[in-house]
Parts: C-alpha cells; structure tokens; sequence
C-alpha cells in the first residue's frame, strides 16, 4: 500500500475482507475503503524571464513518465544476491516481538537493495520504520487496519495487530505474511528511491478513473514482485521451504483484490503470478509490470 498526499492511493494487506490485497484465510473482520482519488493539479507561477543572452540555454528534454518506468535501470541490474538473511527466532507473537521481527526484516532488507539501487544510477537511502496499531496519523493520511509506505516520511507503516493474529492462528503462516509485508513495503520504498514511485505519481494526474486503478495495480503488483525478488534471493538463509514454502506460497496466491473493493493491487492470479516470478528469478528484470498488456495487470 501506499499513501500520498493525505488521500490513500491504494491499500496493502488487511484483515480478511478489507481492501486489497487480502489474504482469503484465516477470516477476520471487514474493513471499507473508499475510491482512491487524485490531487488536483496546481498552476505553478509564471517565472521571471531571464536577461537575453547571446547563447541560450539547452532546453531539458521532458522524459516520459511512461516510457520511463518501462525502460528503467533497475530492470538491468542483474539477480539480487542472497545477504543470508536469517529469520528472528521469536515470531511476532505480540507488539514487541512484532517490532523485533520487523526490525530483523528491515536489517536484512537494507543490506539486500543498496546495490541494486546504486546500479539503476539511484541514491539508496534506508526507509524508516513505524509499528502501530489502531491508528496512526502521518503526511500521508491514516490507515486503521493496514500496513502502507508513506513517500513523504519514506517510512513503512506496519499496522501489526493483524499479523500478530495471524501469528497465533499458525505461527508459520504469521511469519510468512508478516515477511512478505514488510518486503512488498520497503520495495515501495525502492520504487521512490528510483523515481518509479514519481512517475507513477505523474502519470495518475492524466488519467481516468480506470486508468488510474490500472496504475494503482501496475506499482503494487510491481512491489509484491521486487518483495519477493528479496524473499527468494534469501529463500535458503531463511528457512523458505517445506512447510514455510507452503504458506508463502498460500499468501502470495490469495492475495489481491477483492469485491467489493476498488480494484487498485491486482487479480489473486496476477498477484500470485508476478510474486512467484520475482521469488523464482531473484531478478528485479521480471518486476516490468508497466511494459505489459492490461491483462497482465488486472
């Protein structure tokens, strides 16, 4: 999920039937979002001109945000190498050992992606890290019930109750999911470190209300990719197999949008197709969800 500009654009994981996307089981209780809207565009002042000059300046060439996001670097950066991340021996049983989870995740994860964010000609900087639960005020607006990345703070908000529930359902589906958020939110991250997350921003202002949602899953499908290029770069390091292969396996495939929700992450098809790709090639090279058919992304 990510919010901007105090309106949330879409919605991350959330318990049962909130907005998307959401993991089918263990049920728990509903949540309503509302239609994702976009700021108005603003007219910028008329600038001062310049004193003639006898040479004029270049004019800068206006990259397309479109073409932009489809061709970029990071697509060239080669498979992640494994940081042989090691999953917390304590799961996320209540809100410290959540915390302590997460902050191992996040260790792991900031270790991971500075080299591939170097090598697509971006500056790395580490997001931050806020656990809540309830609700939480930010930049970007609050989000009772869901974890979300804000771009403002560049700080990952990991709404914790949920996966401390999930945790005690099944402590093995617990640590899953709750990798598998904190991973698809720092690539958020990754996406405004690279100016993926700006272009998208951009190409919203010009877009209808289904182009807009298209976009939506365009970013978000891209992020749970780029989350699992991470899990799976660091898949024996971490335990990812047997059983824990399953429930990965479980979330990635039952995650995504559901009715009566906007459909702003993604098909449970599409979700589970573009994750287990990423996971399988450790590649930011199979995260290219703007230069695929709609289908791809619906």
């Amino acid at each position: 999920m990510v919010a901007a500009g105090g309106v949330f654009l879409v919605v991350k994981l959330t318990q049962g039937n909130g907005a998307e996307p959401t993991v089918a089981a263990p049920a728990t209780t509903t949540s309503a979002t509302t239609e994702p809207t976009v700021p108005a565009k603003t007219t910028a002042p008329r600038p001062t001109r310049a004193p003639t000059t006898t040479t004029a300046p270049k004019k800068p060439v206006a990259v397309n945000p479109a073409t932009y996001n489809a061709t970029h670097r990071l697509y060239k950066t080669g498979a992640m190498r494994t940081v042989n991340c090691k999953q917390a021996k304590t799961g996320p049983g209540n809100g410290a050992q959540a915390l302590a989870y997460a902050k191992s995740i996040k260790a792991c994860l900031d270790r991971a992606w500075p080299r591939q964010v170097a090598a697509a000609g971006s500056r790395f900087r580490s997001p931050g890290l806020v656990v809540w639960g309830g609700t939480v005020n930010t930049p970007c607006g609050s989000g009772p019930g869901r974890s979300f990345y804000c771009p403002t703070t560049h700080t990952v908000y990991l709404e914790t109750p949920s996966l401390i529930a999930f945790y005690k359902q099944n402590p093995t589906f617990g640590r899953m999911i709750t990798s598998f958020t904190m991973a698809h939110e720092y690539a958020h991250g990754v996406q405004w470190m690279t100016g993926l997350g700006q272009a998208y921003t951009e190409l919203r202002y010009d877009a209808d209300t289904a182009g807009q949602l298209q976009l939506s899953r365009r970013l978000e499908l891209q992020a749970s990719c780029l989350g699992n290029v991470f899990l799976g770069s660091n898949r024996g390091s971490y335990g990812i197999n047997g059983y824990a292969y399953q429930m990965w396996l479980y979330d990635v495939n039952n995650s995504g949008d559901r009715p009566p929700y906007p459909r702003d992450h993604g098909s449970t098809t599409n979700h589970g197709a573009w994750s287990r790709a990423g996971f399988a090639s450790r590649n930011p090279a199979s995260c290219n969800t703007w230069a695929v058919s709609p289908a791809r992304v619906s």
